[in-house]
């Protein structure tokens, strides 16, 4: 049946009526049904000012009593929880540290004891060198910084949301079993190189040799030298640092206590090559270009040399021992990145 001209139905009782339509909802209401919705929208308006009249008192009460709001409270919670769990885990630690720290003094005092044994022997005979007497610092030295910071002891913060907390790691990459000359031991190990297989290679300073250890390995295999202090050319006096040349696969050594610079082939390891004499090498590098960086302890300074020459450039110090920013003093190694910029860690 056809519509009515001028009605339509009303949403409320879905009669065709003459309809009036709601400004804000938008649908149609007959007469009677118009008052209704009016009523309607005033009980919600009713609501909307007990609502209202509720969060204001809610306001007045925060207003008066900030410590009562919810974000506070939570804030109060996560410090509660928070105190705890760091005590806890400071409480872990120090007895963690407290473990490795009595372990390591006593390596140390053993370590003391044959230094001390070292010096009376040497004293009594009358029995020494310049290079004993650096050795003797250098051991001293080690055995400070091993008493302040332990090498094998790393205390590092892991961020976490709200909280930081305090891990500790205690790992040996090589070595760990007491200073000795066992392929297992090391004797004052001083530079290391890490291999593209995480290879590590260790210059064991004391047993005049180099070891090299394979990721995961709980012993190392020798590298370079093994045979006693010494001259030779598959001897190595109280080696440095090395470094890996790629394109020859060979290392290459500070082989300090003979003052040269010995290369030594990584699949035929019975003795190595001097390529550099007569310099005091404590560190060395090797850039992207197969240049060598070799650090002169005695002349302080970095010189760089292309393998095969007889001559080195100086790239860094060269004027002198001193603390001027063109001067280097003490033992020092070398960093140089793509750009071939020298970094030298400057004792």
């Amino acid at each position: 049946m056809a519509k009515a001209p001028g009605r339509t139905v009303c949403i409320t009782c879905g009669k065709e009526k003459a309809t009036f339509k709601c400004g804000g909802c938008a649908q149609e209401f007959c007469f009677n049904h118009l008052g209704d919705h009016k009523q309607e929208l005033s009980k919600q308006f009713d609501e909307v000012e007990i609502n209202r009249d509720l969060f204001r008192q809610t306001l007045t009460e925060q207003t008066n009593k900030p410590q009562k709001h919810p974000l506070i409270q939570y804030i109060d919670t996560w410090e509660r929880d928070s105190v705890n769990k760091i005590r806890q885990k400071a409480e872990e630690a120090r007895q963690l540290v407290f473990t490795h720290i009595t372990e390591s003094i006593k390596q140390l005092e053993s370590r003391l004891n044959q230094l001390t044994d070292q010096l009376r022997q040497s004293r009594a005979e009358n029995d020494f060198f310049e290079t004993d007497l650096l050795r003797w610092n250098n051991d001293l030295i080690q055995l400070k910084e091993e008493l302040t910071k332990p090498s094998n002891i790393n205390l590092r913060q892991d961020t976490t949301p709200l909280i930081t907390t305090l891990s500790i790691d205690v790992t040996s990459f090589a070595g760990g079993f007491g200073r000795g000359d066992g392929l297992n031991q090391m004797s004052n190990p001083w530079g290391l190189y890490v291999d593209d297989d995480q290879t590590i290679y260790v210059t064991d300073y004391s047993n005049h040799r180099i070891v090299k250890w394979k990721y995961s390995s709980t012993s190392g295999q020798i590298a370079a030298g093994g045979n006693g202090s010494g001259n030779s050319t598959n001897q190595l006096y109280s080696p440095t640092d090395v470094v890996i040349d790629k394109e020859n696969d060979c290392l290459i050594i500070c082989d300090y206590g003979n003052r040269r610079v010995v290369r030594w082939p990584r699949r035929n390891r019975t003795r190595g090559q001097t390529i550099i004499q007569n310099v005091g090498c404590w560190g060395l590098a090797m850039d992207n270009n197969g240049y060598l960086y070799v650090g002169d302890y005695e002349n302080h300074e970095v010189r760089r040399w292309k393998l095969g020459d007889t001559n080195g450039i100086i790239v860094a110090g060269g004027n002198g021992e001193g603390d001027h920013l063109n001067q280097l003093s003490g033992r020092f190694y070398i960093f140089v990145d793509k750009d071939q910029s020298v970094y030298v860690s400057d004792e």
